[in-house]
């Protein structure tokens, strides 16, 4: 990539910008953006790949935009030249077939493509409609009713598909749900309800349901769309005297509703009022009704009961954190679609840092990709550390009472059963005191249920036991010595 004069406006943007950013950070994310021209509010960028533009996007253009501003009052508005450098990644496979353009390429699992900012905040102007081939589009003669209409040009996530989820044990009944919300006709369970937290693939799952219907049964009229958007879209039909269109888009021109995030509804009685009436009217006529959330119906505040019923009536289906071979199994699915060479040990070393989700898991492979690619360097073991080290949180995992018995056992050379058993011989009742004592002391358990917990014992047991070691701690370094030890390996 050759470089044109800059505008000054940018340089002196990055000056300022510079003395806040580390030297290396500054040197790989914002010297090779290229600002082709800024023209009144119009931004002109180019970079030498996605994946500079990715982060770049991602973690430095607010900044820069802030600068910007700095020496003017106009409103910007950037734009990507999509002009990328034609060879690949060192670390990358060559592609078999020309690359999609690079306004495709995503982060993560996100929804969301990585186009101008001005693309990115106008995909939210309706929700996602597969429709017939022939089906006429929606036209609107204003932009607020835009924001009404349906939008023909969104549309579902292409590589959101069956084919492209990975299951396991951790997801395999949402993954099963979803193919039989595909697959049957009439519905067999309505609605389907898919909870679980954020990054596990419940958006993907959303997706891959609307693909293949539109698959099996071209003429079905498919619309998939967020609770947030439902709700604007309520208020703009109330606002406009436009309720009559509204109803009928989503109670008769509708054959599959899919929705993203309903617990988004929680909290604003009027348009969980009118999606009642919505559902009802979509479930009586047998049409088939997905829904996402992050927590189970019953775990939905501010949410009318006669919803949270209907929630639930048919099959609902929870999402956990996948097990580390499903972990690994997704970067490898994830590589392969990047053209990324990742060793195996690599992918084993990503997938044990990250355990809970799988956009934080795509989104370091990523990550590891871009360095590689602007480094000129393999992706290694070493590699893998030295690049996400810093950046791979490891959250701590809580722990159990039964954590801290076969700590204990272990380190007494007992058993957890011991531990357990009504014995009091002091080579048994010892052990037992410091394992209640640091139950009580590392998890949330009230002495009651410590007591339950340790084989059925009465709860002044286990407030005498903890009160002693207590004391004793204060006199006795030994006995330090033994609980720091055993500490060590339950913190560890």
């Amino acid at each position: 990539m050759h470089k044109t004069t800059e505008p000054r406006q940018w340089t002196r943007a990055l000056q300022r910008l510079s003395e806040r950013i580390a030297p290396q950070n500054y040197d790989m994310w914002l010297r090779p953006i290229e600002c082709v021209a800024i023209e009144g509010s119009r931004v002109r960028l180019r970079a030498p790949n996605p994946y500079v533009r990715l982060w770049f996007e991602s973690n430095y253009l607010p900044s820069i935009l802030d600068e910007l501003k700095s020496d003017s009052d106009d409103s910007l508005h950037v734009e990507f030249e999509e002009e990328y450098a034609a060879e690949p990644p060192p670390a990358a496979k060559p592609p078999p077939a020309p690359e999609p353009p690079p306004a495709q390429f995503e982060l993560a699992t996100g929804t969301q493509s990585i186009a101008s900012v001005e693309v990115a905040r106008g995909s939210s102007a309706g929700p996602a409609v597969v429709a017939p081939a022939k089906a006429p589009q929606l036209q609107t003669s204003s932009a607020e009713d835009d924001a009404y209409q349906t939008a023909p040009t969104a549309s579902l996530n292409p590589r959101y598909t069956f084919n492209s989820f990975v299951s396991g044990p951790s997801n395999q009944l949402a993954f099963a749900a979803s193919q039989a919300a595909a697959s049957t006709y009439p519905p067999k369970y309505n609605p389907i309800f898919i909870c679980g937290g954020v990054g596990l693939g419940k958006t993907h799952l959303l997706h891959a349901v609307g693909h293949e219907i539109s698959a099996r049964r071209p003429n079905a009229r498919i619309l998939y769309l967020s609770g947030e958007r439902f709700m604007n879209e309520y208020i703009h039909a109330i606002r406009t005297t436009r309720m009559h269109e509204f109803r009928k888009r989503y109670r008769e021109s509708c054959d599959v509703l899919l929705v993203d995030d309903v617990q988004f509804l929680a909290g604003k009685d009027g348009t969980q009022d009118e999606f009642f009436h919505t559902f009802n009217a979509l479930h009586d006529g047998h049409r088939q009704i997905v829904l996402t959330a992050d927590r189970k119906p019953h775990e939905i505040s501010d949410i009318a009961d006669r919803l949270r019923t209907r929630f639930a009536w048919g099959l609902m289906a929870d999402i956990e954190p996948p097990e580390l071979e499903v972990r690994v199994a997704i970067l490898r699915k994830k590589a392969a679609a990047e053209q990324i060479l990742l060793p195996d040990d690599v992918a084993l070393y990503i997938a044990t840092a990250i355990k809970s989700n799988v956009r934080e898991l795509e989104g370091a492979l990523i990550r590891l990709a871009a360095y590689a690619s602007l480094s000129n360097r393999p992706i290694d073991a070493d590699f893998a550390r030295e690049t996400l080290e810093g950046s791979i949180t490891r959250p701590q995992e809580p722990i159990t009472v039964d954590a801290v018995l076969k700590s204990v056992a272990s380190y007494y050379g007992l058993k957890v059963s011991d531990l357990k058993s009504p014995r009091r011989h002091k080579s048994i009742a010892g052990p037992r005191a410091v394992a209640m004592y640091l139950a009580r002391r590392h998890t949330k358990q009230s002495y009651p249920d410590l007591g339950r917990s340790f084989g059925g014992k009465h709860h002044t047991t286990v407030i005498s036991a903890v009160d002693k070691t207590d004391k004793r701690l204060k006199t006795d370094p030994t006995l330090r010595g033994e609980i720091h030890a055993i500490e060590s390996m339950l913190l560890h």
